[in-house]
């Protein structure tokens, strides 16, 4: 019994040890804990649980910072819906926005903010090939944050006419 304690109370000090470097989900927890060869599923529930009654793991801080992270990163609600259900979390489109009005970031402006970083080095062109090619580029690095295809489109089109009236 003293040694089954023991295991028990080695995984709860490096669960904690865990949660003191970064917000770690249920589902993510879990998954660490396994992953450690020494550890039985039986013991790491019984630790989690422990761990859930203490409130020293919570899934909806985790949820927030997991929210704000990828909203910096420029991607779209739902990149970022599908990255939370393979992360066993479920994020609803209120909790989004609620958390882009705090941050003062709404989906345009990170559009507009990832057509800037994918352009801010290049030189728009003038003939229509190259200038077509370059838009076209930009589009699917839009799409691959998860920004819906016709939005992504004119934003473009609106960073291309006024980059051309800048000049």
């Amino acid at each position: 019994m003293a040694f089954f304690f023991h295991m028990n109370q080695r995984i709860y000090n490096y669960s904690l040890h865990l949660l003191a470097r970064q917000d770690y989900s249920e589902y993510k927890l879990k998954k660490k804990l396994l992953s450690k060869p020494d550890n039985t599923l039986e013991e790491v529930n019984e630790v989690i649980e422990k761990l859930l009654e203490k409130k020293l793991l919570n899934e909806e801080n985790y949820k927030r910072l997991f929210i704000k992270k990828w909203i910096y990163k420029g991607e779209s609600f739902s990149k970022i819906s599908m990255r939370a259900k393979a992360e066993k979390l479920e994020i609803f489109a209120e909790e989004f926005q609620i958390i882009e009005e705090e941050m003062g970031i709404k989906e345009e402006d990170s559009l507009v903010s990832l057509i800037h970083k994918k352009l801010r080095s290049k030189e728009i062109p003038n003939g229509f090939p190259e200038r077509q090619k370059l838009k076209e580029k930009v589009l699917r690095f839009l799409i691959s944050k998860g920004h819906d295809y016709s939005d992504a489109k004119d934003g473009i089109e609106r960073y291309f006419k006024s980059s051309k009236s800048d000049s």
